[in-house]
């Protein structure tokens, strides 16, 4: 039996164990770990210091009071340091869409240090940890450089799949904190039904993207449920003339009403009448399809200076909106908006959704990017509705360091162009491919001098929703496809296109356009980085 001597002598080892226990857990980290890889640059860096050289013959100038955006050629990690030194605490807002490190791409920004064989020789094979460790290792570095330059109320959005995001969340919990993790967008990026190649148990069709603050300084920004501004004015329908023309777009019917069809009176706001609007730019970029409609219109069937009149279209109470597309073709002045009297209770602000369906949001008229993201590259106006959700002032500072084919210098002078805004963006990209000299800096060039596009004008000519009874009896079908796949149609388009989208059996004519693109001023400087001395 245990003396009195011999318990206290046990408690004593426990409190010792305890104690050791208690230091252990307090000191412990939770997280995700990696084997660190270097890379070539770290030895070019040795003795010496990363620098920015401005490339003069290639900067644009447009003496038009608009913004002038930078383009950085080089290693994102060399451009980053640099940018510490310029730009520390003075970014508003980053968005990234980061090699995806799925194996398809080679991780195109691995360099001849990067692992391969382990140290007995043999090789590392291709599903070993090491490849998460060499994709770690590289994002850590340049995040971690990217954090510095945020401002304490900005904000970073990065692009990603399933296959990384486990990752890429533990080490921004690390990096900028868990406690400033805000959320996940779930994006749908590919339709359902365009099955993606290769052996695959499930079909993915959607994206992530994190959304990190600095600090908790930055403050959420909520939208406003009907999707409009309250900061300028409201224009009344006087009188209309009720034989509009009906338009099918997306899925729902519009009436449209020609120029000398309508009648517009501006009201001045008031309290018990009209509430402000806003009318002039775009609706509340990417929660409505109103200007999606509107190029549709204007793109598809050159309606310019038309209004039109969706029906069940914002608060219920109200029943519907008017839209006006621009005066013309050369008209660059953005878009009009047209309301009806609204009361001040009719316009709430609610958190925006952390999904986004963009067959659903650009109402599947065939807008840029269209229902997926094609060939890799991000629509503008997502990157804009990320933009919209990140900052409300229209003077920030915007940084991409993966530019790739330059789609945020688009969606910033977009932006720019439809509130009179002052926002600049940084743009980084080496020239792997020749991708900086030929794609991103070309793009940018054609966005602020305007260029020749051929677009194709889509007109839907047949459309059946498919049930049981036609798809069993399809006389319907094939005499549409007699009569539009033939040679009087064919005349008329330069392709007959058949598909079935969803649940529809639809026949489309395409007529190749060649359009000239306005562009939209702004000017750029391009810089390379270079190295110096110590």
């Amino acid at each position: 039996m245990a003396t009195k001597k011999d318990l206290l002598a046990e408690i004593k080892i426990l409190k010792k164990e305890l104690k050791i226990i208690n230091g252990r857990i307090k000191s412990e980290e939770y997280g995700i770990s990696w084997l660190d890889t270097p890379e070539s640059f770290e030895e070019d860096c040795k003795n010496r210091l990363p620098v920015l050289k401005e490339v003069k013959e290639k900067a644009i100038k447009s003496n038009d009071g608009k913004p002038t955006h930078i383009l950085i050629e080089g290693d994102n990690y060399h451009s980053l340091a640099c940018l510490n030194q310029t730009h520390k605490e003075k970014i508003d807002l980053i968005y990234i869409d980061p090699p995806y490190n799925t194996g398809s791409e080679n991780f195109r920004y691995k360099d001849k240090r990067v692992l391969k064989k382990f140290p007995d020789k043999t090789r590392i094979p291709k599903d070993n940890p090491l490849k998460y460790s060499d994709w770690l290792s590289f994002m850590n570095k340049r995040l971690t450089l990217a954090r510095t330059l945020l401002k304490p109320d900005g904000v970073i959005f990065i692009s990603i799949n399933y296959e990384q995001y486990a990752y890429l969340k533990l080490l921004c919990d690390k990096i900028f904190q868990e406690s400033n993790y805000l959320t996940t967008f779930t994006v749908k990026v590919r339709h359902e039904d365009r099955i993606l190649k290769g052996d695959r148990d499930f079909h993915e069709t959607t994206e992530q993207v994190l959304m990190y603050r600095k600090s908790d300084e930055f403050k959420t920004i909520k939208r406003l449920q009907d999707n409009t501004s309250v900061s300028k004015y409201v224009y009344r329908i006087e009188e209309l003339i009720h034989n509009p023309e009906k338009i099918i777009l997306g899925n729902k019917e519009v009436e449209v009403f020609k120029p000398d069809e309508y009648r517009i009176i501006k009201s001045e706001p008031s309290q018990d009448s009209f509430q402000k609007v806003n009318i002039r730019g775009s609706l509340k970029e990417g929660n409505s399809s109103g200007r999606f409609q509107m190029k549709y219109l204007e793109e598809r069937n050159h309606l310019f200076n038309y209004l039109y009149k969706v029906p069940g279209m914002g608060d219920d109470r109200f029943g519907f909106r008017y839209f006006l597309t621009r005066a013309s073709e050369n008209y660059a002045n953005g878009f009009y908006f047209q309301g009806v009297p609204q009361s001040k209770d009719a316009v709430k602000e609610v958190p925006y959704p952390n999904f986004l369906d963009f067959e659903e949001a650009f109402n599947n008229v065939g807008y840029e990017g269209g229902v997926e993201f094609r060939n890799g590259k991000k629509p503008v106006d997502f990157i804009k509705y990320l933009i919209n959700i990140g900052c409300l002032k229209n003077d920030m500072v915007i940084l991409d360091f993966f530019a790739g084919s330059g789609s945020t210098a688009q969606a910033v002078m977009e932006l720019n162009h439809l509130d009179n805004g002052m926002r600049q963006v940084i743009l980084c990209t080496n020239n792997e491919a020749g991708i900086a000299a030929e794609v991103t800096y070309p793009r940018i060039k054609n966005v602020i001098k305007g260029y020749e596009k051929i677009k194709s004008q889509k007109e839907i000519l047949f459309e059946l929703k498919l049930k049981p009874g036609n798809l069993k009896n399809n006389i319907t079908i094939l005499n549409a496809i007699a009569e539009f796949d033939s040679a009087e149609f064919r005349k008329r388009y330069n392709e007959i296109k058949q598909e079935i989208r969803k649940d529809k059996f639809i026949i489309s004519g395409i007529i190749n356009k060649q359009n000239k693109i306005p562009g939209l001023g702004n000017s750029l400087k391009y810089y390379k980085t270079d190295f110096v001395d110590r």
